[in-house]
Formats: structure tokens, sequence, C-alpha cells
């Protein structure tokens, strides 16, 4: 008498007259009329989603870009050729795995509450906006990527699709940049949009007389005479 199956909703394979089967999500529940007892299946037909979802795996499959697809647990559903290049595994070394698996440690540390918070609060925080972080490659080396996470449902099956870029190449070159900046003679000084110094060469700290850590995130104007920084 135990109703382990009774109005609870799950995935199964359905089977067609010729043979073929489907993708259908299937709830149960009981009726009684006197002593007799009734059970109905209200079934959902997911063809339509499955062949969507695999449609965008071999596009995914195929795709420049590193990509990797987890389930509600973390856990590697698919990753593409990209993907496994980049990070230096093989295909089987990821399935199965929890995506912790390529991040650094102090991430990895804290990703499994990232994902938990959403599922309970369904606050999207992170779905949708692009961030740089660090990847982790099976020999350990660490690199920059430019992340983007997406959210797919097939039935109630929840699926999230990490797009990334590797930043690698855009990391070495403004680093060689950097290299020429730092060892130039003229005072070079770098701003962001705000005016915010991000980074300054050592001749700009012995011509206007700072350590390098007095400038950095300091807005430009404490470069300049006061009649000069009011307009900027």
């Amino acid at each position: 008498g135990v109703k382990k199956v009774l109005g609870v909703g799950r995935q199964l394979r359905g089977r067609r007259s010729d043979g073929n089967t489907f993708s259908l999500y299937l709830t149960l529940s009981e009726a009684r009329i006197g002593k007799r007892v009734f059970f109905t299946g209200i079934m959902r037909d997911l063809s339509a989603e499955e062949e969507e979802h695999e449609r965008m795996l071999s596009i995914l499959k195929v795709t420049h870009y590193p990509i990797v697809q987890i389930n509600e647990q973390g856990i590697i559903q698919l990753v593409n050729t990209a993907c496994c290049k980049v990070f230096m595994y093989q295909e089987s070394e990821l399935v199965g795995q929890n995506v912790k698996i390529l991040m650094p440690e102090e991430h990895a540390n804290m990703h499994d509450s990232y994902l938990m918070n959403y599922l309970t609060t369904g606050v999207k925080k992170v779905l949708g906006v692009g961030r740089q972080l660090r990847g982790r490659r099976s020999d350990g080396s660490m690199f920059s990527i430019y992340l983007t996470l997406s959210e797919a449902r097939i039935g109630k099956r929840v699926f999230y699709a990490g797009h990334m870029r590797d930043l690698s190449a855009e990391e070495q070159e403004q680093e060689r940049m950097l290299s020429i900046l730092s060892s130039a003679v003229d005072p070079i000084v770098q701003i962001n949009q705000k005016g915010i110094i991000q980074m300054v060469n050592p001749a700009c700290c012995r011509v206007f007389k700072y350590e390098n850590d007095e400038l950095l995130n300091h807005n430009v104007k404490i470069l300049m005479p006061e009649k000069y920084a009011m307009n900027h």
C-alpha cells in the first residue's frame, strides 16, 4: 500500500506501435469508486524537447568554443571537443565528474553552495551574465576564461551549459604589452573608463615621485593640478 510513484512525476520511455521509443513525462494518480480502484497515467510527450536537445548537442559538439553541460548536482553530462582540448582532458575523464574538476580550488569550494542557492531560491544571479574566471587544466595549470551560463529544461530535468572563451592568448598578449610598457623610458599610465589608474610604469612613478601602490586604483586626477582635475 506504499504509494511510491503516485503523484510523483518522472521521465520515462514510451514505445509506439512501430517499435520506436520516445521520451515522455508520466504522473500517476489513484481513484476509488466503492471497492474498485483505478490508476490514471497522465503523460506529456517530450519528443519535441528531446529532438531539440539532440539538435543543440550536435551543434555544441562541433563549435570551436569550449562548452560543458552539467545537471542540477553539478555533474558533467557533456563536453565538446574544444573543451577537452583547452582543459587537456579526454571526454571519458570528464563526463560523470563534478564540474569542480575544471576550477581552481578557491572557486571549487564555493560552487556547490552557489548551485544550491539557485536551486533553493530560483534567483538567477549568474545565468546569462558573462564573467572572467580562472580555469584549471588537467596538469594543474591555470588560465583565464570568459564564462556565460545558460539553462535548459527537458520535462522536469534541468541542465546548465557553460559557454567559454579561452583568454590565454589575450592574457599572454597583455603580459607582453605590460612588459614593454614597464621598460619604456617615457612615463605611461593606464586608466579605465572611470578614470581609475590600472597600471603605471616605473618611469611614471619616478617622474611623479610616487610608489606604484600609491597610484594604483586612484583616480588619475591625482596626477593633475587642481584646476585641470576639476574639469577631467
